[in-house]
């Protein structure tokens, strides 16, 4: 009789030992512990939300490590003022997005497949500008991209709106 009872005082904790275990191994096997699960992409349409500079009118830049921050082209004030004067031409205020600088021919189209010297991708905001001489150009077309789109809902992708040839080719000093 006693060993008995001594068995049966044994098969409680035995029995909630064992369904701890499974509950650990159930919940561990969500962590993406096993079988090749994929990560999660990145905020921000992939490129994820991070920058190294905000300028004093809310642009946020990220350009490391495509350029240095001595670069031009990491001029954040110089790079709100294109921003401003295209919303100046466009009649349209919107708060200035993301812009990244990625390396020439990096930046391909989703819609076609073909490479791109900008992009515009909407919700989140995010300017992508390739770090060729054209960034200036492709940063002004790509703010017309975006102001249409705050204005309208739509960013034009065929380029139908007047502002692509009035707003983009305004000359500017550099700085």
């Amino acid at each position: 009789m006693t060993i008995l009872l001594t068995a049966s005082a044994f098969r409680l904790p035995a029995l909630a030992g064992a369904l701890l275990t499974l509950l650990l191994l159930a919940a561990l096997g969500g962590c993406g512990g096993g079988g090749g699960a994929e990560p999660e992409p990145l905020p921000c349409h992939g490129y994820g939300c991070a920058y190294d500079v905000q300028g004093p009118a809310g642009m946020r830049l990220r350009y490391a490590p495509v350029v240095e921050s001595s670069d031009p082209r990491a001029n954040v004030v110089f790079l709100e003022q294109l921003y401003q004067m295209v919303e100046g031409c466009a009649g349209i205020q919107a708060p200035a997005p993301l812009v990244v600088i990625e390396k020439d021919g990096a930046l391909v189209s989703p819609l076609d497949g073909l490479p791109r010297k900008g992009l515009y991708y909407a919700d989140p905001d995010l300017v992508l500008i390739d770090d060729s001489a054209w960034t200036y150009w492709s940063l002004k077309h790509e703010t017309v991209h975006y102001l249409l789109h705050h204005a309208l809902g739509n960013s034009d992708p065929d380029h139908t709106s007047s502002l692509f040839v009035t707003c983009v080719e305004l000359p500017f000093a550099m700085p």
